[in-house]
């Protein structure tokens, strides 16, 4: 399938390794890779591997939470409403939190 198609996933309960990657949001190499891990196992079916669409949501809710790292690379806990701390990743590219090159001056009004 070309990379411009746009796989319909609705109404199918089992899913080729295209559509179940596609699913899961990752590359096909990056699904066949890491499946067996989070106990993802196929089944063969008239030449084809398939993988039950409820076993990758139960992959994909079983998977640890994302979490945000501050600069020091330490893990934030989240704030007394529940909602993580929200704060720069800390990762290869540095600090990627927009930053205000100057500061906010409100337009004059027309009088």
């Amino acid at each position: 399938m070309g990379a411009a198609e746009k796989l319909d996933l609705s109404g199918k309960d089992w899913l080729t390794v295209e559509e179940a990657a596609h699913y899961c949001g990752v590359s096909n190499g990056q699904f066949r890779k890491n499946a067996l891990s989070y106990g993802l196992k196929p089944r063969r079916f008239m030449g084809k591997q398939l993988y039950e669409k409820a076993a990758l949501y139960a992959a994909i809710e079983g998977a640890e939470e994302w979490q945000r790292f501050d600069s020091t690379g330490v893990a934030q806990r989240p704030t007394s409403t529940g909602r993580k701390a929200v704060s720069a990743f800390a990762g290869p590219l540095g600090n990627l939190t927009p930053v205000r090159r100057r500061e906010f001056v409100p337009r004059k009004k027309p009088s």
